[in-house]
């Protein structure tokens, strides 16, 4: 007869603390793990660890990637659309909108931006020739540098109507 020691079983994070997690990692810009366990023990995770934050993290998808300021924030990889059926508003995703001579910019909270471009895309203008999104950022290239201030106007028009 062999005898076999039994492991218990690992469980599975509560699916609160996933949620939880997923939805502040989508709405605010976090550096470290210990800023994460901060806002979830504020949520009423009063006795999260960091351990289960990093499980947390794995199982997400999360990876560190720098922001449009320089600064590597935790930033969900495997979910950068907006859920089907995400009631947050185009006005609840965009942070700020501006331009140079070249081209425009939309800040966009993060896993926002692909949302936005699509938006754009959806929306064709005849003074914006095509938009590129990143995880939080939304490229917009004018149709002729000359005009890239009337692209700025119409995709702040486009963002308007969609509010």
């Amino acid at each position: 007869m062999v005898k076999t020691l039994s492991r218990p079983v690992a469980q599975e994070p509560d699916l609160a603390q996933l949620d939880a997690c997923r939805q502040i990692i989508g709405q605010h810009c976090y550096s470290t793990q210990e800023e994460i366990r901060r806002e979830l023990s504020e949520r009423g995770f009063a006795d999260i660890s960091q351990s289960t934050i990093s499980r947390l993290l794995r199982r997400l998808g999360v990876a560190k990637a720098q922001n449009a300021n320089g600064k590597k924030v935790y930033t969900l990889v495997d979910e950068q659309l907006e859920p089907a059926g995400s009631t947050r508003s185009i006005h609840d995703m965009v942070r700020e909108v501006v331009h140079n001579q070249q081209m425009v910019l939309i800040h966009t909270t993060p896993g926002a931006a692909t949302v936005v471009a699509r938006l754009l895309d959806r929306n064709a203008n005849p003074e914006i020739m095509g938009a590129v999104a990143g995880n939080d950022v939304v490229l917009v290239a004018p149709r002729h540098i000359s005009r890239t201030r009337q692209a700025h106007a119409a995709v702040v028009r486009t963002l308007a109507q969609a509010r």
